[in-house]
């Protein structure tokens, strides 16, 4: 559904003479967390989907998890949305949460890819039976809706179990380099490679540590984008206590190397480039979910180093993107089945920013706090 003038948010950044403004596009979304350009120029946006009555449940370990197929991808363009995938894998979890389409990417040559989490062992799609094992997955998509298991990401957890610990499971988002993808496992704490001749294989692994929880915290890798300089840039989330100021961004190499390239932020859930080489950093929860009172903020780190925070009072934001046109898109609300919404956020000179606050301020309904892990942090430490 197209809202008309939305409410608009400003965050203190950039020039004194500027601010950024933004504006739902898109709402209506079933815990959307993804979203991607696509080669016909319009926004794809992956829906998790939501609890349905009817969903078969099985209950592991004292926890209840149903299954179905509410997950979606939405078409935007021009004002109009338009679900044009359907039938996706869905989860909902002893956490409370849905876990189902992921992510969306378009790799070079223009084709489509959504990948389905998990949030929970492997041995859990054995035990919801054959349509379970749909979940832990990337499928292909086509113009028609059709889609094709490409890669299974949660065998390859639960029969290599890179990290070497609990066996955990969610492939979390994406990225293209070439007609290759590289993914996040959020549970298995790796990043994992697929090649265009469909060899899924692990390329980093990323290490626990201590964050001030009463144990090791894992890493739990999010967002994923190339940079400029060619190699692969991954955030973490960190799993509890998700402490603020501890969640860093790793850049790997092209051969699996890993530094860390960034530190100081908390609970990211993705990154984005833009075309002048500065970094946005999508936080979760600006002081961590442990802690009441915070809020999902975008900070943008300059060329030179220095930070920014420039948009603010977001609601378990999950999903960023640059656009064509150098906005700045993210999917707001990913908790909410119905509820979702994806953002465009631009920067206009300060009188114009007063100019719209005035004439809808407060239009983005954001809900305060809910204080449960997104399914990102569906490992063993959310």
């Amino acid at each position: 559904m197209l809202l008309g003038i939305a409410g608009a948010a400003i965050a203190a950044a950039g020039p004194a003479s500027a601010a950024y403004v933004g504006t739902v596009i898109v709402s209506g979304l079933n815990s959307p967390h993804g979203l991607a350009f696509g080669p016909d120029g319009a926004l794809y946006i992956a829906e998790a989907g939501y609890l349905a009555d009817d969903s078969p449940s099985v209950v592991i370990d004292g926890g209840t998890y149903r299954y179905n197929t509410t997950g979606s991808i939405t078409r935007y363009e021009g004002g109009t949305s338009t679900r044009v995938v359907t039938g996706l894998p869905s989860l909902y979890t002893p956490r409370n949460d849905v876990i189902g389409a992921q992510d969306v990417v378009f790799d070079a040559s223009g084709n489509g890819y959504v990948v389905v989490g998990l949030g929970s062992p492997p041995a859990v799609r054995d035990a919801l039976g054959p349509e379970g094992q749909g979940l832990g997955t990337v499928y292909r998509f086509d113009n028609s809706g059709t889609t094709t298991p490409v890669a299974d990401p949660a065998g390859l957890e639960a029969v290599q179990n890179p990290d070497g610990g609990l066996l955990d499971s969610n492939p979390f988002h994406m990225a293209s380099v070439g007609n290759n993808l590289l993914i996040t496992d959020a549970g298995g704490n790796s990043l994992l490679f697929l090649d265009e001749g469909g060899t899924l294989s692990v390329h980093a692994v990323f290490p626990q540590r201590d964050i001030g929880g009463p144990g090791p915290s894992d890493s739990v890798p999010t967002g994923v984008v190339v940079g400029p300089d060619g190699n692969y840039y991954v955030a973490e989330l960190t799993g509890f206590p998700f402490t603020e100021g501890e969640a860093r961004i790793y850049r790997v190499t092209p051969t699996g190397e890993v530094t860390v390239a960034f530190d100081g932020f908390t609970t990211i859930v993705d990154l984005a480039f833009d075309d002048l080489g500065n970094l946005y950093v999508l936080q979760l929860d600006s002081n961590g979910l442990a802690v009441e009172g915070g809020v999902g903020s975008i900070i943008r780190v300059g060329t030179d180093g220095g930070r920014q925070t420039v948009f603010s009072d977001l609601f378990f934001p999950s999903g960023l993107k640059i656009g064509p046109d150098g906005a700045l898109y993210v999917i707001n609300m990913s908790i909410l089945a119905g509820g979702g919404q994806v953002l465009r956020i631009v920067e206009v000179p300060e009188p114009a920013a007063i100019a719209i606050l005035g004439l809808g301020l407060g239009g983005i309904a954001l809900a305060r706090r809910r204080r449960s892990a997104p399914a990102a942090a569906a490992d063993d430490q959310a």
